[in-house]
Order: C-alpha cells, then sequence, then structure tokens
C-alpha cells in the first residue's frame, strides 16, 4: 500500500467534494442576475433570486397556516402570559384613572349641568313642595360654585372594573382578534415583506439561519469526496 498515494487519493476527493458542494451552495444565491453576452444568457440567474416570489408566497403560507393559524393566535393570545400581562396593565391603569376627579372626565360646567338637572328632576318628581323654593338655575350655579373634589373611585370599584374589563377583553382576544388578524391578509404582508428584499439580503437572512446546515453540507460532501477517492485507490491498485 502506498500511504502517499492513499493520501493524494482521499485528500483529492474530500477537496473536489468539499469545494462541490461549496459551489453549488453559492449558486443557489448567485449570480443575482443572469449573466448574458447580447441576448445570449451565459449564466443563469441563482435559483433563489429566480425563485424569489415563489419563495415569498410560500413563506407567507407558512405563516398563515403554521405559525399564525387561527388555532396557534388563539392559543398565544389566551395563554396565561398574556393574560398576567393584561391584568397587570390594567391594574396599573386602573388606579390612575379611577384617582382622577370626575370633572377631569367632563368639563365642571357641563357636570353641574347634567347634575342640576338631575336634581331639579328629583325635586319635581319626589318632592315637589320644594319645586317652588328651588329652582335648576339656583342648583346649576350651586354646584358651578362648588369645588367638588368628586373621585371615580367614589362610583366605581377597582376590583369590579377590572373584572368587567378581564372579561371583555378574554372574549375579544379569543373571538375577534384571530379573525381581525386573519383579515388583516398575514401571508400578503410576509410574502409582500419577503419579495421585497433585495437578493443580497436575502442571502444574507439565509445564510444566518442555515449557516451550520450549509457547513455540515460542504463537511459531508468532503468526507464523501474522501470516501470516493479511498475507494478508487483500491480500485486502481487492483487494476
Amino acid at each position: 500500500m502506498n500511504i502517499e498515494v492513499l493520501s493524494l487519493s482521499v485528500g483529492i476527493g474530500a477537496a473536489i467534494g468539499y469545494i462541490t458542494n461549496y459551489v453549488a451552495i453559492k449558486l443557489l444565491f448567485k449570480p443575482y442576475k443572469p449573466v448574458k453576452l447580447g441576448k445570449i444568457t451565459i449564466f443563469p440567474q441563482g435559483v433563489i433570486p429566480r425563485e424569489k416570489r415563489t419563495l415569498a408566497k410560500k413563506v407567507g403560507e407558512i405563516v398563515k397556516d403554521y405559525i399564525l393559524s387561527k388555532e396557534e393566535i388563539k392559543k398565544i393570545v389566551t395563554s396565561d402570559e398574556v393574560k398576567g400581562e393584561i391584568e397587570r396593565f390594567l391594574d396599573k391603569k386602573l388606579d390612575e384613572f379611577l384617582s382622577k376627579d370626575i370633572t377631569d372626565l367632563i368639563p365642571k360646567e357641563e357636570f353641574a349641568k347634567n347634575l342640576s338637572e338631575f336634581v331639579d328632576n328629583l325635586i319635581q318628581t319626589k318632592f315637589p313642595m320644594f319645586a317652588s323654593f328651588i329652582s335648576k338655575e339656583q342648583v346649576e350655579r350651586l354646584f358651578s360654585e362648588l369645588n367638588l373634589g368628586i373621585k371615580l373611585n367614589k362610583f366605581a370599584s377597582k376590583e369590579r372594573v377590572k373584572e368587567k374589563l378581564l372579561i371583555e377583553i378574554e372574549k375579544f382576544l379569543e373571538n375577534e382578534l384571530p379573525e381581525i388578524l386573519l383579515k388583516a391578509q398575514i401571508d400578503k404582508i410576509v410574502e409582500e415583506k419577503v419579495a421585497s428584499f433585495d437578493e443580497k439580503k436575502l442571502e444574507d437572512m439565509l445564510f444566518i439561519l442555515m449557516k451550520k446546515h450549509f457547513g455540515f453540507i460542504n463537511f459531508a460532501g468532503a468526507v464523501l469526496g474522501g470516501i470516493i477517492g479511498l475507494i478508487q485507490y483500491f480500485f486502481v491498485i487492483r487494476l
């Protein structure tokens, strides 16, 4: 057995296998545009740039059917993590909202007018004997001059409001939001986004995702090339 010839045969086979796979991977992406001499195509466009629109469509379909399907959206938006975040958000916002003065929501003059109408109606229906002594205008002027300082938390319990809101939000997330997102045509949005990438950006993205796999393909090519070189050596020796 000639070790030098054996090593050379295996080495050349491994190099050929590695280079062949490396070039094949590069040809998936390059050239970005077909190389032409006049009207004659010398070298065709790379597979990925040529099929970019088809690839974009398939990615959109995968996102719609498997990643963000109606069932998956429901699962995501009704998860305990999402519910916990919503509850924490409501706790914070309700504390801020219910600590407000009622006149922060309704102008003082409008509130005084509405309240005076309520009081006037109450007097007219329940205590008509006082109606001749107290007019609606007097009540409205009184309320307008008072610094009412009425906080919203005097009228509403934070826990009850939060409970009601959580029920309605959960209904919306489970029943309405998935339908809204589907009507937004997520697959078309993804398709247009991928199709808008230039060839270099698309290549960089796929290499980031597939770097280890491409490396393994190159390594496998070297291994297979080395094995072929080994078999070739013994085949030649026998001849």
